[in-house]
């Protein structure tokens, strides 16, 4: 069975809260007056519904009134939409954000600003001269997680453990954030929370195509998720038959009908930590070990290829499709009705998939194995996570800011994305909800991924599977793995220098 964590107890008590409306409110549905008071707990006033449980949970911060001060976050514009919206559009997320920032802003009489750069390069660039100078034009920095990686080796962050009102028991920060990216169990220089949005919508999932699932008379995917069967094995038996010559050439090509489409860039990654391997993990002592190249790391290998390259069911070429699209061809075979599955980050729901034929499903990525305990998943590396500046003087205001900024993203935010990613008003479909808030929940920020600096394992499946289209780890990690050990030692010897 699949342990239950934060997010999805809450989804549990939003599902109750559902049960007892629909009993007390069959006459019809009603609409929430929602109020903050100075301690960040919402009032629902409602007739015939329940209070959501996101909005009972209380950030415990004090009342202060900052007088207009302003506070800025560093960012690019890629994603600055994410954190900073200038008025309401009705776009559901649209709105969430601005709504998110207004609250945090006439709770506390503060004035949040925004400072973007044209790219995240840009945007470590003036990290590295703001923070030398001895400047505060920014109190936080929203900024691409690999790069903060590069930056935090720099001693160019502060300790969020030394930020007061920093609550990583709320569950608006992620657990694997503070139990992979903690060093010697005190020092944290990057945070992941749910104003990071980004690092939401930037997380690996499987979608599948409910009507398809019907046809094939597939047994409830959700239920075979929570009876922990939902593993890689299982995905290759229900797909090993599903394949339609569509173009009718007798030929297995692009244009045909898969149950699988899978292509060989980025999302070879994600097979590392759904199938329960790390790059690196803290021992006892908080301190960050390589246990990469292990006989679980070939296992999980040598499964994934014959599972890409030995499934009658499973295809990693559409060129004769989709040639211009090595990166996509998965999402366009998906968007087309072409496969039954597609790994794919949840914002390709919105980007692609809301105005595809027929309804999908949402799915954490399948497990190893059934012995695998828990499910896993990974966020692409554009995803944006949070670090102060270490010239930052006034961090109590930081960390107050913060945290209620996290805390509201949790509680409108976020609730926001997922209606739009399920096509479904986040209070009527409470078992997709919960299904998300497992993936969610699931998310790994293995350390050895974040301080990456492109120098080290992340991207292995990607050349040796995908590229060189090996299962032969050992000979490919002969060649390349001591360079990336030497660089990993130097990621530890410089956190170690600044702890």
């Amino acid at each position: 069975m699949v342990k239950l964590k934060s997010r999805q107890l809450v989804s549990l008590l939003i599902l109750s809260a559902m049960l007892t409306g629909t009993l007390a409110g069959c006459g019809g549905d009603s609409t929430p007056d929602v109020t903050s008071d100075a301690n960040g707990e919402t009032t629902q006033e409602v007739t015939g519904t329940e209070v959501d449980p996101r909005l009972t949970v209380s950030d415990d911060l004090p009342s202060v009134d900052y007088d207009g001060r302003t506070f800025t976050v560093i960012t690019y514009e890629g994603v600055k939409e994410d954190i900073y919206i200038e008025s309401m559009d009705g776009e559901v997320v649209n709105d969430a954000v601005f709504s998110a920032r207004q609250t945090v802003s006439d709770r506390f009489n503060v004035n949040i600003d925004v400072m973007t750069e044209s790219d995240y390069i840009a945007v470590e660039q003036t990290i590295q001269n703001s923070v030398l100078a001895g400047d505060e034009s920014f109190q936080l920095a929203a900024q691409q997680v690999v790069s903060l990686g590069n930056l935090a080796v720099q001693n160019l962050f502060m300790n969020w453990y030394d930020v007061p009102h920093i609550d990583f028991t709320k569950p608006w920060w992620s657990r694997s954030m503070v139990e992979d990216l903690t060093y010697k169990n005190s020092s944290a220089y990057i945070a992941i929370g749910d104003y990071a949005l980004s690092s939401l919508y930037n997380t690996y999932c499987f979608f599948y195509d409910k009507d398809d699932a019907e046809v094939y008379k597939l047994e409830n995917l959700y239920d075979v998720v929570w009876e922990g069967r939902w593993t890689v094995d299982y995905l290759m038996d229900i797909t090993k038959d599903m394949y339609s010559d569509l173009n009718g050439n007798a030929q297995r090509d692009g244009d045909d009908y898969y149950g699988y489409t899978q292509n060989l860039k980025t999302v070879m990654i994600t097979w590392l930590w759904a199938c329960g391997g790390k790059i690196m993990e803290m021992d006892s002592d908080g301190v960050p070990q390589l246990v990469y190249h292990s006989e679980h790391t070939n296992a999980i290998v040598e499964k994934i290829y014959k599972l890409l390259y030995e499934s009658d069911g499973v295809t990693t070429d559409r060129d004769s499709k989709y040639p211009d699209s090595p990166w996509h061809f998965d999402v366009y075979a998906f968007t087309d009705g072409l496969s039954m599955f597609v790994n794919a980050p949840l914002n390709y729901a919105p980007s692609y998939f809301r105005d595809r034929d027929g309804d999908y499903g949402i799915l954490p990525l399948p497990k190893f194995d059934e012995a695998q305990e828990d499910y896993h998943t990974v966020v692409d590396g554009a995803h944006t996570a949070m670090a102060v500046p270490k010239s930052a003087s006034d961090v109590e205001f930081i960390g107050v800011i913060t945290e209620a900024l996290n805390a509201e993203s949790y509680r409108k935010v976020f609730p926001a994305y997922y209606e739009i990613a399920l096509k479904a008003k986040y209070t009527h479909d409470d078992e997709s909800v919960r299904m998300l808030d497992l993936i969610v929940d699931s998310r790994i920020f293995d350390f050895g991924y974040v301080y990456d600096g492109w120098k080290g394992c992340s991207f292995y499946f990607q050349y040796l599977i995908g590229d060189a289209k090996s299962s032969d780890f050992e000979s490919y990690y002969a060649k390349n793995g001591p360079a990336s050990e030497q660089y990993y030692k130097s990621v530890c010897e410089s956190l170690e220098s600044i702890s």
